[in-house]
């Protein structure tokens, strides 16, 4: 017989280690099965919003590198810097920063296996995994990334559209580290719909490159030039893939009593690629929804889509229109301070795309 549990969450990244501390909390007994070894290396950027660190335990704190108090662009030869007020973007090393948030849930962790198959049951959920056991669950979250394992298994996010990315951990001599160490760089005009990004962090950048949309042919090539391009090491280091998912309007994003959380559910930034802040919060709507019993679950989809989906549609739109029209972005909307004070006040959660949107043409005309 299967040992049960009232929640089995699938994968240790932030949604799925913030969904086990919220749950753990309430007395749930909580599951957690990776599918590596923990703590487990994450090919991720690593930036975040600083603020989010208030609703998650202390602990956490111990994975950041470097506080970021400027942001550089480039296109070609212009380079841009913008202060930032308020540092409100922090670098952690993600293995670390993910192992610190799953391990301080009061749950039981299996790392080093993966789960092959969900499947559902008159009287819950059977959670397969590749050491041939078995696990029953009232509820499971997917927050097992954008190629998700579990919502292959029930039918969700089927056709979604994944982005590619390649990202590496360069170490770095202290000339090359210094233009970084409060500073992250975002070069455009690499690569169509997407950038190169340089971010510090405490003895190393993570140095990658991405695109919202596209087959990932030549990015490797195109990340090597851009290393080249910045004077950075182009030998020594093992770029490593992952997906930036596309977030799909209308698209159900749980079944029966499976619900998909982060980058299992879409939940990503198209214009910056950044996906954290919307695991974490995602997690706590699915939390809410399994904690409020039917009427939360059928919920869950319609408050994700209010709360973060209608969010990054307007983001779509203009990760559209500033990938499609670049250099114009650029002048006008990059070289601006307000323009981009906005733009990370609103990957803060101070301000939604639509409010950004709208304020725009107000900034411009203050130039």
């Amino acid at each position: 017989m299967p040992q049960h549990y009232d929640v089995i969450i699938a994968g240790t990244g932030p949604g799925g280690g913030m969904a086990a501390n919220l749950l753990g909390r309430a007395g749930c007994k909580v599951l957690v099965i990776e599918r590596q070894r923990l703590p487990r290396y994450k090919p991720c950027a690593g930036g975040m919003p600083a603020n989010v660190f208030a609703q998650l335990p202390a602990a956490c704190a111990q994975a950041i590198e470097r506080r970021v108090s400027h942001v550089r662009f480039q296109l070609g030869r212009e380079q841009i810097t913008h202060e930032l007020h308020g540092d409100p973007i922090v670098m952690v090393r993600r293995e670390q920063f993910d192992y610190l948030l799953t391990t301080q849930a009061r749950a039981e962790i299996h790392d080093n296996e993966g789960i092959t198959g969900v499947e559902l049951g008159p009287t819950g959920i059977l959670v397969r995994t590749a050491r041939g056991e078995s696990y029953h669950a009232d509820h499971v979250i997917a927050a097992d990334g954008a190629f998700s394992t579990v919502a292959r298994s029930v039918g969700l996010r089927q056709g979604c559209e994944v982005g590619p990315a390649i990202e590496a951990e360069i170490p770095v001599p202290p000339a090359i580290l210094e233009p970084y160490t409060d500073t992250s760089l975002f070069l455009f005009g690499t690569v169509r719909q997407g950038y190169v990004w340089v971010f510090p962090k405490s003895d190393y950048v993570s140095f990658g490159i991405g695109a919202y949309r596209g087959t990932g042919d030549g990015l490797r090539t195109r990340l090597q030039q851009a290393a080249q391009q910045l004077g950075l090491p182009t030998t020594g280091w093992r770029p490593r893939g992952h997906g930036l998912p596309l977030y799909r309007r209308g698209e159900p994003l749980q079944r029966g009593h499976i619900l998909l959380v982060g980058d299992a559910a879409g939940l990503m930034d198209p214009l910056s690629g950044e996906g954290i802040r919307h695991a974490l919060h995602s997690a706590r709507l699915a939390s809410e929804a399994i904690l409020a019993g039917e009427e939360g679950l059928a919920a869950y989809t319609r408050r994700v889509h209010q709360q973060i989906g209608s969010h990054l549609q307007a983001g779509l739109w203009l990760a559209r229109l500033f990938y499609g029209a670049t250099p114009l972005c650029f002048r006008i909307g990059v070289r601006s301070p307000a323009v981009v004070d906005a733009m990370f006040r609103m990957l803060n959660g101070e301000v939604t795309y639509r409010q950004l949107l709208a304020r725009v043409p107000g900034y411009l005309l203050k130039r």
